[in-house]
């Protein structure tokens, strides 16, 4: 079991930085060493020990889809990956109403 709470983030338009905190649960199959990763970059979140259900708060900032993984620190493959997807009210930035122009 590996959830993200909210798993979309929503900004104003296309290209711009999403801000959004976004709640990690999960639960290992047994006892062992584990991290949350960004996967892409495999950047540390989170490493515990143990066997239990797990909560993890993350103030996530970006412009594109991102993927997070739950690994076991001894292995490559990842046991769970869950997505935060990025997507826009606007595909793009309005134009100025108030630009000079020529007839």
């Amino acid at each position: 079991m590996f959830t993200a709470t909210p798993e979309r983030c929503v900004a104003l338009h296309k290209g711009q930085t999403c801000y959004q905190d976004v709640l990690f649960q999960w639960q290992t199959p047994q006892v062992g060493s584990y991290c949350l990763v960004m996967s892409q970059s495999l950047h540390q979140l989170a490493c515990w020990n143990g066997q239990a259900v797990q909560k993890y708060q993350y103030s996530f900032e970006g412009d594109s889809t991102t993927a997070f993984s739950l690994i076991r620190n001894d292995e490559v493959e990842p046991l769970a990956e869950v997505k935060v997807v990025v997507t826009w009210v606007y595909k793009a930035p309005k134009q100025s109403q108030s630009g000079w122009r020529l007839f």
